[in-house]
């Protein structure tokens, strides 16, 4: 803690990337760093809106939202119930142009780059995984076809990596593929734990 006093010691080397630890400024050359490392995404097939269909893909947005709206990161999101029912509509219609069905977001709202749309919210990887579990308690309340639930799934932990616009660690975010995501965000009946031990919120 700073004290007021003069630091006897020279601070220890630390990887914050800012390159202002440093002693002496004049002239010095910050390396380069990447601080956030975006993953490829794979957008999901033909395959997903041919077995999931447009309504399903549709309830599976309604209810995630549902479940975000009670959620510790429902300040991120509009208060209005209509505005937040419209919200849900407008994400839903972007999923489903991003699955190959019509193009009803792009034609109503223009670009869909998400990354540049979401920077006016606060988004940091606590948030990314909150949104991910509730994501996964929506695919299993709506019933969302085992057939292409894994390729969905993918599809969206990629692509929520780049929603991210505040860090909070120095640690790149945590990768949580579908097989993993089974293991962490499995309803407690299902792992026989109870609900008090599951990983992160019970959305019950």
């Amino acid at each position: 803690m700073c004290d007021g006093r003069p630091m006897k010691d020279k601070p220890a080397a630390h990887s914050c990337a800012c390159g202002g630890h440093a002693t002496d400024q004049a002239g010095r050359t910050v390396d380069a760093a990447t601080e956030l490392i975006l993953p490829p995404v794979t957008y999901p097939s033909p395959k997903v809106l041919a077995v999931a269909g447009e309504e399903k893909l549709r309830q599976a947005v309604r209810r995630h939202h549902a479940l975000l709206q009670a959620s510790p990161i429902a300040d991120l999101f509009v208060k209005d119930p209509w505005e937040f029912a419209r919200l849900a509509e407008r994400v839903a219609d972007f999923f489903v142009e991003a699955c190959g069905g019509k193009p009803a977001y792009s034609e109503q709202h223009g670009s869909t780059c998400m990354r540049t749309r979401h920077f006016t919210f606060s988004i940091d990887e606590s948030a990314r995984e909150i949104w991910l579990e509730l994501l996964f308690h929506a695919l299993a309340d709506v019933d969302f076809p085992q057939e292409v639930r894994e390729e969905y799934w993918n599809w969206l932990e990629a692509f929520s990596v780049r929603m991210i616009n505040r860090r909070t660690m120095k640690a790149q975010p945590a990768r949580i593929p579908w097989v993993l995501a089974q293991l962490r965000f499995a309803p407690a009946a299902d792992v026989g734990l109870d609900c008090g031990l599951r990983v992160r919120f019970c959305p019950h």
